[in-house]
């Protein structure tokens, strides 16, 4: 750029002269008057006389017309021209004085404008070198960050490779209910229920949140049933689905009594296709949660697979064995029934990514502190109470779309069958028509939280992700080309 500046004054001068000779030649053949070449100047005859045409005449002495005024304003202009040629050639090198750069402050024709170019060309190799410096510097700096980091993870120091959990939802307060449809038609389970609509569940006091934020639902314990009449209760699911993610639920009871059958758990509508995740179950007065998977043909429990609970089954088909699915009970006495409410309940949580599908509890005196301050970190909570690992269940191909259910139905597939070993008195169904048997069926909530991180963010549990379920897409491309190939021929 500079040698075109440099080049380009040069030009300049020499352009410019031409087209002055030229325009004055041209002027003057055009509008000169016709003088004779023999034609004598005037000679100042007088001391005060002055020459017809000098700049440098005193102020005080009077000036002489020029004798040829055509001529004279041909010179102006022409002086005028050759100023702004100068002007113009100076700032097309040294750059306009309102747009004057570092570089070209310096700079200009003249003896030291080479010595200038020397001096800047220094300076810019002497900035570059630096940059480069600092390029490395900082790339040095990240490498040994990345290498301590690799080190302590080789070193048992897993939590720094560990995802973040970024809160996603929370469903508690006044607005709990807002987010939630509830369901109102047959129980699935065939349970002795039937399920109300929101505004009669609100009208009855069924669901509703106290002053002080807690979150109830309940069933009908006022009405008096004949036998085998079925009793009004809530379910309630939320409108949005979930695939993976951290769910902690903080209640202080949760509903429990003979024939009474609550449960807090997740499932898709494409049953048993998409799984069934029970995070708390109980029956009767059970003081033992029982976590269970329920799923299409295909996906086992892995024993030992790391984790506290006692297994019950370990062959998750819901298709088999009663849909008992692959279950596992919780060891401690205070995880169900009366004595989780006599404790002040705790925290339930479920994390579902790439690693499995894990439950803990919390009771209210242990809970970490990590999920009391909103930022949970699951790998500081030791042992699940369940886990079900990936090693051999494809969560992708078993678990998607959940939406999260709370419900309290009644006898049923499961609390009816196991009835009789129960230790209640008489049936289940003379349990449920008198409404004095019904008074613990009664959840009381404080909020339920859940949770994200990139990974699950980026989409490595949805179906469409995972190869197993997007052969058939390929299949299906492949047959596309194919057609299209051969029909060509046709």
């Amino acid at each position: 750029m500079t040698n075109l500046k440099l080049t380009t004054h040069k030009l300049l001068l020499p352009i410019t002269l031409i087209v002055l000779i030229f325009s004055l030649t041209t002027n003057a053949a055009v509008h000169l008057p016709n003088v004779k070449s023999n034609q004598k100047r005037h000679i100042p005859s007088q001391a005060g006389d002055s020459l017809p045409y000098s700049n440098a005449a005193p102020d005080n002495v009077p000036r002489r017309a020029h004798p040829y005024p055509e001529l004279e304003v041909m010179q102006k202009k022409a002086k005028s021209l050759w100023n702004r040629a100068l002007t113009a050639g100076e700032q097309l090198v040294r750059g306009h004085p309102k747009r004057k750069t570092q570089r070209a402050k310096n700079l200009g024709p003249g003896p030291g404008y080479a010595a200038s170019l020397k001096a800047m060309k220094r300076k810019e190799r002497k900035e570059k070198r630096a940059q480069r410096q600092k390029r490395q510097t900082n790339l040095a700096s990240t490498a040994t960050a990345s290498g301590s980091a690799a080190a302590a993870t080789a070193t048992g120091s897993l939590n720094s490779s560990a995802p973040v959990w970024v809160l996603d939802d929370v469903y508690d307060g006044q607005n709990f209910f807002d987010y939630f449809l509830f369901y109102n038609w047959k129980d699935p389970t065939n349970g002795m229920v039937q399920y109300v609509t929101a505004d009669e569940a609100f009208g009855s006091k069924l669901a509703y949140v106290t002053k002080d934020n807690k979150i109830i639902m309940k069933a009908d314990n006022e009405t008096v049933l004949d036998v085998g009449q079925p009793r009004k209760s809530v379910r309630i699911e939320t409108n949005k689905a979930y695939t993976g993610g951290l769910f902690i639920l903080d209640m202080e009871r949760a509903p429990y009594g003979c024939g009474v059958w609550p449960a807090f758990w997740s499932t898709n509508a494409n049953w048993p296709q998409n799984g069934e995740i029970d995070i708390y179950e109980g029956v009767h007065l059970s003081t033992n949660n029982q976590m269970t998977w329920h799923t299409s043909p295909g996906c086992n429990l892995k024993v030992p697979g790391g984790f506290t609970g006692y297994v019950n089954s370990t062959d998750c088909n819901a298709l088999i064995n009663n849909n008992e699915g692959c279950a596992i009970t919780d060891q401690s006495y205070s995880s169900s029934g009366a004595t989780l409410k006599n404790i002040g309940g705790g925290v339930f949580a479920m994390k579902w990514d790439t690693t499995g599908i894990s439950v803990w509890f919390f009771p209210r005196a242990v809970i970490p502190d990590d999920i009391l301050n909103f930022t949970p970190d699951p790998t500081q909570w030791g042992q699940p109470q369940a886990h079900l690992s990936p090693d051999a269940c494809d969560l992708v191909q078993h678990f998607q779309e959940h939406k999260i259910i709370f419900n309290i139905t009644f006898c049923g597939d499961w609390a009816g069958m196991t009835y009789l070993t129960s230790g209640c008195p008489g049936t289940c169904n003379d349990q449920i028509a008198n409404p004095a048997n019904i008074n613990e069926a009664i959840w009381v909530i404080n909020s339920l939280r859940t949770y994200t991180n990139s990974d699950l963010q980026a989409g490595v549990l949805n179906a469409g992700t995972s190869w197993r379920s997007g052969k058939n897409l390929l299949w299906g491309v492949v047959a596309s080309l194919l057609v299209t190939f051969f029909g060509g021929w046709l």
